[in-house]
């Protein structure tokens, strides 16, 4: 659902900087010198569009061939690039710029076109065109595009925040009582930011690309998705990390840890106690799931049954109660942490007793101090707990208007048992025109038989240590497809699942293998460790992925080397080590068959 900071330069579909409240801004552009294939768009671009969605105002267009680039809201300039052409444009999709508009961005190589198109997707609540995603396509060589998703200009939203009792900045509530600008966020702008760019693409190169690919992680997941479901004509091929996909009932599921994180004094998981409870699990089924022990993460976390309540305290002389929040070490958990650290990995359930989203893996909890450097940690439980209230939590608002609270979600927050049924439906269902709040916000519809018939290819991914969206959610997917197909639906989808990896990029596994969001990988546009690679490869030389290499670089910082490397192998089959060669080295991996996983999936009536 969120984007985050990145280390390095980013590659082509690459993470936003951390400025989460940064905005694209329209403005006057010194117009160069002498008139260039840039500055010549400016007099000629139009774009047309179906169902009365149209241009608001002129197109920016701005010739850059300095090779320093400052975005609006940045004292910092990004450098190292090669010659482009930016055009912004603002698009309505109903023609009334007072409901809908929505930042299109595209990027085009003055030279060096790989003749290729690539839609990038967003993060969180979205609310800025994401200058580092533009960034790693150009440097690729693509012309590429990303979106705001219509909730910047109007509503002034940032991926962390969109609408709450107050507004902040926006008004009270986000998007609510607004349905067109619903639409625009859960499928219209992304639709419409690929209509109009390939028509920037034609205007400018004189000709369309050959092929269009989109790459997207969290939110972007989610575009990747509605865009097969509902336009399988935009794209080639998708490359679909972490998909946020079933929104309404993710974002409700947050109020479950946070509820019984903060049902007592003593049930809140302190650093001390999750470091002591990661620790454990790691203890209890490392080495065992086709790694190693030495590992610092779990290969196969859904084949593991550790219970939080064996680290309780006992009431013996030497127990160091987890309880402190400044302590350096624990030994030992009070009830309710124990409680709250299995209802986590349980995930939340109504008051029918139907599983609303899976919970999350056993080693996700890994625990990452908050510093003002780092707000958001590893956007897991720590950061989670500490926020006023549950994350993301302004999706409700969107439903259900400013005086919705989260406690509703439950009869008795401070006792926790579910989440309630009526008052999930009332979100669901909720008006968005002509539609329900979750049929204009869930790309849950496992048909994709247009996409399919197409000829277009889906790679899906997803780190087991997702911290934020549950790491079986790819996985949920993936099979709600082989349901939906009656086979195997790998020769048009696959799925790649990466240990020790959290949201999108990071964790203590190997997390760089060409996805949205991570570091450049060793071989950027190899087919055998880059994602986006494959995918092209997939496309258009007709050689399908079934092993992807990820490298874990020492320290996270590609100068100082690789750390190790381990193959991501095409699920349902899981990386396991042979048993003699270097550990550190791919090679001396194999694709096996999964253990047993023990998952508590979406009930239908919630799920894919």
């Amino acid at each position: 659902m969120i984007c985050r900071g990145t280390k390095k330069r980013p590659r082509s579909a690459a993470i936003v900087t951390a400025a989460f409240g940064l905005f694209i801004l329209f403005g006057a552009f010194a117009a160069p010198a002498a008139a260039s294939p840039c500055t010549d768009l400016a007099q000629s671009l139009s774009l047309t569009f179906d169902d009365g969605a149209a241009m608001v105002g002129a197109a920016t267009v701005q010739d850059i061939t300095s090779g320093s680039y400052t975005p609006a809201g940045s004292t910092t300039p990004i450098t190292g690039l090669p010659p482009f052409c930016r055009v912004v444009v603002d698009v309505s999709s109903t023609g009334n710029a007072a409901e809908s508009q929505i930042l299109v961005e595209v990027w085009l190589p003055e030279s060096g076109w790989n003749g290729r198109y690539l839609g990038t997707g967003n993060g969180g609540f979205a609310g800025a065109t994401l200058t580092a995603a533009l960034e790693g396509g150009l440097l690729e060589g693509y012309a590429v595009a990303n979106t705001d998703m219509g909730t910047g200009v109007l509503y002034h939203c940032n991926s962390l925040y969109c609408g709450g009792r107050t507004g902040l900045g926006g008004p009270p509530a986000g998007l609510y009582g607004h349905p067109d600008s619903l639409k625009d966020f859960g499928y219209r702008a992304t639709h419409l930011m690929t209509v109009a760019a390939k028509q920037v693409v034609r205007a400018f190169y004189g000709k369309p690309e050959h092929h269009a690919y989109f790459a997207g992680c969290s939110t972007g997941g989610q575009q990747s998705l509605m865009e097969a479901q509902r336009f399988p004509g935009d794209y080639s091929g998708i490359l679909a990390g972490a998909p946020a996909y079933d929104r309404t009932h993710l974002h409700m599921s947050t109020a479950w840890p946070y509820a019984w994180t903060h049902a007592s004094t003593s049930s809140l998981l302190t650093v001390p106690a999750l470091s002591l409870i990661n620790a454990a699990d790691l203890a209890k089924c490392g080495g065992h799931d086709g790694g190693l022990a030495a590992d610092g993460f779990l290969t196969q976390p859904a084949a593991c049954r550790f219970d939080a309540r064996t680290l309780q305290c006992t009431g013996a002389s030497a127990d160091v109660p987890c309880t402190d929040p400044n302590a350096a070490s624990c030994t030992c958990l009070a009830p309710d942490q124990a409680n709250a650290m299995n209802a986590v990995w349980q995930g939340p359930v109504d008051d029918r007793g139907r599983q609303l989203q899976p919970g999350y893996l056993r080693s996700s909890e890994t625990p990452v101090p908050l510093t003002a450097a780092n707000p958001t940690g590893n956007l897991g439980l720590v950061w989670g707990q500490a926020e006023p209230e549950p994350p993301f939590d302004s999706l409700m608002f969107w439903a259900l208007g400013p005086e919705w609270s989260w406690q509703d979600l439950f009869a008795d927050a401070t006792d926790p048992a579910a989440e309630l049924s009526a008052e999930i439906r009332a979100i669901d269902t909720a008006p968005v025109g002509n539609l329900t709040f979750e049929q204009a916000l869930n790309a849950t519809s496992a048909d994709l038989s247009r996409f399919r018939g197409n000829g277009s290819k889906l790679v899906l991914y997803q780190g087991w240590a997702d911290p934020l969206i549950p790491g079986f959610a790819a996985v949920d997917y993936w099979q709600a497809l082989k349901r939906t197909e009656g086979q195997d639906p790998s020769d048009y989808a696959r799925l790649f699942m990466a240990p020790g990896m959290w949201h999108c990029d990071g964790g203590p596994g190997p997390n760089v293998f060409g996805a949205q969001y991570q570091l450049p990988p060793p071989k950027p546009g190899d087919p055998s460790d880059d994602a986006l690679a494959a995918l092209v490869a997939w496309v258009e030389n007709g050689v399908a992925p079934s092993r992807i290499i990820a490298t874990k670089y020492v320290n996270d910082v590609p100068a100082q080397g690789i750390a190790f490397q381990r193959p991501l192998c095409q699920y349902p089959d899981h990386a396991a080590y042979s048993g003699s060669g270097d550990v550190n080295d791919p090679a001396n991996f194999r694709c096996v068959p999964n253990q047993p996983a023990h998952i508590s999936a979406p009930a239908p009536i919630y799920g894919p």
